[in-house]
């Protein structure tokens, strides 16, 4: 145990990938009972160097003395530094316009919401570990969908759970009491897990609520919904326009999930129980229009992008058709929607691509735009590209190789083609368009055979993503090239050369 005098912004922590976890914990000096932080780190041993350094924001203590515990000698122990700013990333070969942490591991999008000309993004966090941990909150913001600013630790596991996935709500009219417009976070609490803080401790949804426009997040008192089975998780709030009132899908167990209703954002009661053959976690339930009708219906969605097409009147939801899957590989998991996003239906996804040894784990999709088109009497879900990815593109010469920084690739395959293959650094792409088979990296993908094909490839050094048959299609993989510049080619089965547009994505957002 040693006493530190807290005289900067952040206590940062040494991290050693693969060492063994001990646990830390930080109390006031005067109140020794009351513990403010747990943490399980897996801190270097004698003589051994940080691989990086995690940052956890203190300034609520500054000029207060805490004690420092944790189950080493002192002398390790006190590696512990402060500072006044976060350490910067350890990683230079970082994605630029996909999301990814400074440090550490990330997974499941929570809190996406469009709040005072930003984007706030909310993520499962573990800053102590390149591995699944003790859930925190992280929290970004972008102005324009695509750089994204890293900001402070937004929620931190206490005494009764750690931070589990969750979303974000605009209160327009101050239905909650915390004030017109104030921002509510709706997130599972998860006791009973491997934290020893709260491990006797049961799931239970919570709520947190900002005024200062989603920088500070506070933890209310008490449940919003007590533990209904032993895994209930992951709340999804929405309004319903047509009934005046609010909605939450939570997940339940198994492929069970629960509707439920409220007219004040506090006080919820169910309405429906479901199950969903092979949907898991993380639900999601909007609207969306059907292309070329004037149609609208409801997708009820799960965490690893099944989806069901349906019918919702602010009680229940009816499925229509067969359920659907929206990703070619098991890679995206976790979408979510946000919230307050006037005029389209925005979703990111965790993409759960493998750390390599780096010093950070997880990307973020790019923000896709939604809709529904009508393909042999199903509902189909389509993926476009956000729109502000378009302003950000700088169109390249002819012939240009590809450069350094991420670029996107357009390309319209005629049927003739027959099978086709897109050389890249970090490919190649292949394409059959007799058969409607392609593979990507690891990924095989179909689409309609016979017929040509539209495709976006978009490449951020980590991380590539496709987007093909006009959305219809869409992976993300894994770059396993170390770079991006290099040579680009689209080739026919007869070897011949086919158009293609490149373009580079480099433009910055001011945030």
């Amino acid at each position: 145990m040693i006493p530190i005098q807290i005289k900067e912004k952040y206590l940062c922590f040494p991290v050693k990938r693969e060492a063994p976890e001990k646990l830390v914990t930080l109390f006031p000096a005067k109140e020794k009972e009351k513990k403010l932080r747990e943490f399980q780190i897996p801190w270097p041993g004698e003589g051994e160097a940080a691989d990086y350094w995690a940052a956890v924001p203190v300034q609520e203590w500054l000029g207060q003395e805490l004690l420092l515990c944790g189950d080493m000698p002192d002398a390790r122990l006190a590696m512990a530094r402060q500072q006044g700013e976060r350490p910067a990333p350890a990683d230079a070969l970082r994605p630029r316009i996909h999301f990814a942490p400074e440090n550490g591991w990330m997974n499941d999008p929570n809190g996406l919401i469009r709040h005072g000309g930003l984007a706030l993004l909310y993520y499962q966090f573990n800053p102590f570990q390149v591995a699944w941990g003790p859930m925190h909150w992280g929290h970004a913001v972008s102005r324009d969908l695509l750089h994204w600013e890293t900001r402070d630790i937004a929620l931190f596991p206490d005494e009764q759970g750690t931070m589990f996935s969750g979303c974000a709500w605009r209160d327009g009219q101050g239905l909650a009491g915390r004030g017109k417009d104030a921002l509510l976070f709706f997130y599972t609490c998860a006791g009973g897990t491997e934290a020893p803080w709260s491990r006797d401790g049961t799931h239970t949804q919570r709520l947190a609520w900002s005024t200062d426009g989603g920088e500070t997040l506070r933890k209310e008192e008490g449940v919003l919904l007590p533990a209904l089975t032993g895994e209930n998780r992951d709340p999804k709030v929405f309004f319903h326009e047509e009934s005046g009132a609010y909605g939450m899908v939570l997940y339940l167990e198994k492929n069970d999930f629960a509707l439920f209703r409220s007219t004040d954002l506090r006080h919820w009661h169910e309405t429906q129980r479901l199950t969903l053959p092979g949907a898991r976690e993380c639900p999601d339930l909007f609207c969306l229009p059907v292309e070329g009708c004037g149609e609208r219906k409801w997708v009820f969605w799960s965490a690893d992008g099944f989806y069901f097409v349906g019918s919702y009147d602010g009680y229940r939801f009816t499925q229509e058709q067969e359920r659907r899957q929206a990703y070619a590989n098991r890679i995206p998991y976790a979408a979510q929607t946000f919230a307050c996003e006037p005029g389209r239906t925005l979703s990111m996804a965790w993409l759960r691509l493998p750390n390599r040894g780096r010093c950070f784990t997880g990307v973020m999709s790019l923000p896709a735009e939604l809709s529904l088109c009508r393909r042999g009497g199903a509902y189909v879900l389509r993926f476009s590209c956000c729109r502000e990815l378009e302003a950000a593109l700088r169109p390249l010469p002819e012939a240009s190789p590809a450069p350094e920084g991420p670029w996107v690739l357009d390309a319209c395959v005629p049927a003739q083609a027959g099978q086709c293959t897109l050389e890249f650094p970090g490919g190649p792409l292949r394409l059959n368009l007799e058969t409607g088979r392609g593979t990507l990296g690891q990924t095989e993908f179909r689409f309609p055979a016979g017929a040509g094909l539209s495709f976006r490839l978009v490449a951020d050094y980590t991380v590539l993503e496709f987007f093909g048959d006009g959305g219809a299609v869409y992976a993300a993989e894994e770059n396993r090239c170390d770079h991006l510049a290099g040579a680009v080619s689209l080739t026919g089965a007869q070897g011949g050369a086919l158009p293609f547009r490149l373009a580079a994505a480099e433009a910055e957002s001011n945030v």
